[in-house]
């Protein structure tokens, strides 16, 4: 599709001016159409009311003579065309021959005959009649003949076009019937010309043809004002969002009116930039957290095998012991780097899990025998509160087990020697709900809400007093919390942190198996 390199405005400009066009080429078009043929009725109205005028008095004229024993009297006719107040009309009285026996003097100068009335007949404000007397009968006009021929004439008006001298006429023919034996048929033509109502027509077009592009111009030019102010906050928000860049997100797009279109959406950019904001701060904390975390236990292993090498002769010994201090920053080197892939996986929303049925009571019991030992070494009570009937969830054994282990060992870390760790299983009908709790001082309201975020640790000034003797409350690299997160979410789960006054209280809820 052909995309127009032009700007908004000016596509909108030209939409309106195309859209006006045709709407005025419309209503002209439509308003030419009714003025013709309100003209043309009018028209027709006038000759056909005329028609039945003219022939109703020469019929009453005629019924009157007769009835006073009268003879035709030629005046009639003449009476009845000056009764006629419509000069623009050519009226023509025709007798059985298809002579003129009478017409209007318009009509009468289309015969040629100028002098056939007397000067004293003309009548001020009147059209001027001419009667034809029997012996000065005029031959009729050819278009009339036609027309006369064509419509033959009946006592009802009957409406006819011809054309004379390139001009179209309007004719109403109506036949006169004879009102006794002295009486002879006539015809009655009313004819009017067209020429008035097509240089009406005319004037309206020319008009038209000057006014739509007028308005037009007008309208090109009041609409691109009004789209270019309509759209100068995308302007400043498009010159404001080219400044932007990774070391100034902390900046917002301008905001004129928040109620407008325009308005709402630097509302949802300046929403989107924040989200930006905190995921690139995010992003580089990440970066910055997992380069100290994985930098420690890289110079361990490498100042032990510098210092290994140092020496050209060590016993086993020292070797051993070196090799055993390698072993073991690289089994933890190797837990951060797991982590890590594991949480990059879920942010990605690549699969982490592979579900099949899981037996969540065996799955918790195993747990806790995992950390019994670390627990009997700091003088740490282990509690449980486990149903004896299998609880089927779909889930993925290990890394629900990492879940649980994570939980755990988060728990025992932050307990005090002689304290209590304890797991509770709640099946509810469509989930089941994992507490796992401790008897410590709890997490410091400075923690509680980024606590699962990634290489959050409680520094020396938020652990509780009674954490620092715990043995293990300095050691781990802050992910245990945010991989059982991912976990639990990956699992279509939630983990959250009860409100309590004693001791910290993980909740995990997971739906059940369709199957249990």
């Amino acid at each position: 599709m052909l995309q127009l390199k032009t700007s908004v405005r000016f596509r909108l400009t030209l939409w309106n001016a195309a859209i006006l066009a045709l709407l005025l080429s419309g209503f002209a078009y439509a308003s030419w159409v009714t003025l013709a043929t309100v003209l043309d009725g009018r028209r027709d109205t006038e000759v056909s009311v005329s028609a039945v005028a003219i022939a109703q008095t020469i019929r009453n004229e005629r019924a009157r003579a007769s009835l006073r024993g009268e003879g035709p009297r030629p005046d009639v006719l003449r009476d009845s065309l000056q009764r006629l107040r419509a000069g623009d009309l050519d009226v023509y009285i025709v007798d059985q021959a298809s002579r003129v026996v009478a017409a209007t003097r318009s009509a009468a100068h289309r015969l040629g005959r100028t002098a056939l009335l007397p000067k004293s007949d003309a009548v001020p404000g009147k059209a001027p009649a001419v009667a034809v007397n029997r012996d000065s009968v005029t031959a009729l006009p050819p278009h009339v003949r036609e027309l006369l021929r064509v419509t033959k004439p009946s006592p009802d008006p009957t409406l006819a076009s011809t054309t004379v001298d390139g001009i179209v006429y309007r004719a109403a023919v109506v036949r006169i019937a004879p009102a006794s034996g002295d009486d002879e048929p006539m015809t009655v033509a009313v004819l009017r010309s067209g020429e008035e109502d097509l240089a009406l027509l005319q004037r309206y077009r020319n008009r038209m043809l000057f006014i739509i592009p007028l308005a037009l111009l007008i309208s090109i030019l009041c609409g691109y004002a009004l789209a270019r102010r309509s759209l100068a906050p995308v302007e400043a928000m498009a010159e404001q969002a080219a400044r932007i860049s990774a070391a100034t997100l902390d900046e917002r797009l301008p905001v004129a009116n928040s109620h407008d279109e325009l308005g709402r959406l630097a509302t949802v950019i300046n929403a989107l930039l924040e989200r930006v904001h905190v995921a690139f701060l995010q992003q580089r904390q990440f970066v910055a957290d997992a380069s100290h975390e994985l930098r420690t236990p890289i110079a361990i292993v490498r100042g032990e095998a510098d210092v290994t090498l140092q020496r050209s002769k060590r016993n086993e010994s020292e070797y051993r012991e070196a090799l055993g201090i390698i072993s073991e920053e690289s089994v933890r080197l190797t837990r951060i780097v797991d982590d890590l892939f594991l949480l990059a996986r879920s942010d990605a929303g690549a699969p982490v899990a592979q579900f099949s049925t899981v037996d969540l009571r065996d799955l918790t019991l195993g747990a806790l025998r995992s950390v019994r030992t670390i627990a009997d070494d700091h003088n740490i009570v282990l509690e449980q509160q486990v149903p004896d009937t299998t609880i089927c969830i779909e889930g993925d054994a290990p890394l629900l087990r990492r879940l649980l282990l994570n939980l755990l060992d988060n728990a025992l870390k932050f307990t005090p020697r002689g304290g209590t760790v304890g797991v509770t299983v709640e099946p509810h009908a469509d989930s089941v709900s994992i507490v796992v709790y401790d008897s410590g001082a709890g997490v410091s309201e400075a923690l509680r809400t980024r606590v699962f975020d990634r290489f959050v640790r409680a520094g020396p000034n938020e652990r509780p007093a009674s954490f620092h003797d715990s043995p293990r409350a300095s050691s781990g690299a802050g992910l245990g919390l945010a991989i059982a997160s991912a976990i639990a979410a990956a699992h279509h789960g939630t983990l959250s942190l009860d409100e309590n006054t004693v001791g910290a209280r993980f909740r995990v809820v997971l739906p059940l198996s369709k199957q249990a």
